[in-house]
């Protein structure tokens, strides 16, 4: 008997398999050769093939019949079970089913998502995918290498948060700033001029730990500055801060409306123009057709799974794409 230990599978011609499962089906070289649909001399050549392949007679005559040997006895339980697997791996993965399936996605973003469109996602997915689950994470030095490799799914974030060769990315919509005052300011009315504006303190949103912000950017151009009274690192603290202060804050206004249904404040337009904030989605090539990752890509794209203000501005923001390339 061979050792099969050091079996050599890349030997194996794929065009044996048929006639090697129905060799052990039937028993006999004449009843292989209709099942297959070959003559019953091809069938033998293929036995004889696969007899010096796994150096094994497999059949061996038995009075007037032909029985299995011990290795072709194993073959015969193992068989199935491999051409199944091998069956589904050529055949390619299956149809997503958001309604069944049990998978975990994991999300780099800034806070802005999970405050934003995180409680409308979970909703939509209790209803209509119960199984699947997220794992939210916060974006980072490591986040770029992180989802090459395929270990985040996407990543939701400014322009050029994260690049590389292999990773993919889209323009989801841009959001344009409004100024976020407390109810009752003192000083602030229905509306803010400029000149309020630049003499209130400011609380500033450290993206990308930056000190400076787009609007310090548009003011500087203009020989103007404002005063930062209240650095703070993530966008829920900026609404609070402001909510118990007479400072104010200039943020996007995805965020800007959030904080409005949640803490008493209000929200106005800014008194300078200042340009939109572009949000992408990222995510690694190698997941470009992968039917479960497409499907969560495609859901957060519809905007279905959006507040109203940001559905409305991913809908602006498709148009706008539909008509620049007219």
């Amino acid at each position: 008997m061979s050792d099969m230990s050091n079996f050599d599978v890349a030997r194996i011609n794929l065009n044996l398999i048929p006639a090697l499962s129905a060799l052990l089906s039937e028993g006999s070289v004449g009843r292989a050769a209709r099942r297959v649909g070959v003559s019953q001399s091809a069938m033998s050549h293929s036995l004889a093939r696969l007899r010096e392949l796994f150096d094994d007679p497999l059949l061996v005559s038995q009075g007037r019949t032909m029985v299995l040997t011990p290795r072709a006895r194993q073959l015969q339980l193992d068989l199935p079970d491999a051409l199944q697997h091998l069956t589904s791996a050529l055949r390619g993965p299956e149809p997503f089913d958001p309604a069944t399936a049990d998978d975990v996605f994991t999300i780099a973003t800034l806070d802005y998502f999970d405050l934003t469109t995180l409680p409308t996602l979970m909703a939509h997915l209790s209803e209509h995918a119960p199984r699947v689950r997220l794992r939210i994470d916060r974006v980072g030095r490591g986040t770029a290498r992180a989802l090459s490799e395929g270990r985040i799914d996407l990543v939701l974030g400014g322009p050029g948060i994260v690049t590389g060769a292999s990773i993919e990315c889209c323009e989801m919509y841009r959001d344009p700033f409004k100024v976020v005052v407390r109810a009752g300011h003192p000083v602030v009315g229905r509306r803010i001029g400029l000149e309020q504006y630049l003499g209130l303190d400011h609380v500033l949103i450290r993206v990308e730990e930056r000190d400076v912000g787009a609007v310090d950017r548009v003011l500087a151009a203009r020989g103007l500055s404002r005063r930062i009274g209240l650095w703070v690192p993530h966008f829920v603290s900026a609404p609070m801060a402001v909510a118990s202060s007479d400072m104010i804050s200039t943020m996007a206004s995805g965020w800007a409306h959030r904080a409005r249904e949640l803490l008493d404040v209000r929200v106005l337009e800014p008194p300078i123009d200042v340009p939109a904030v572009p949000v992408h989605m990222y995510w690694p090539r190698a997941h470009r057709d992968d039917p479960a990752r497409t499907w969560l890509r495609e859901l957060i794209l519809s905007g279905r799974v959006s507040p109203p203000p940001i559905r409305k501005l991913m809908a602006r923001n498709r148009r706008d794409i539909a008509a620049a390339q007219i």
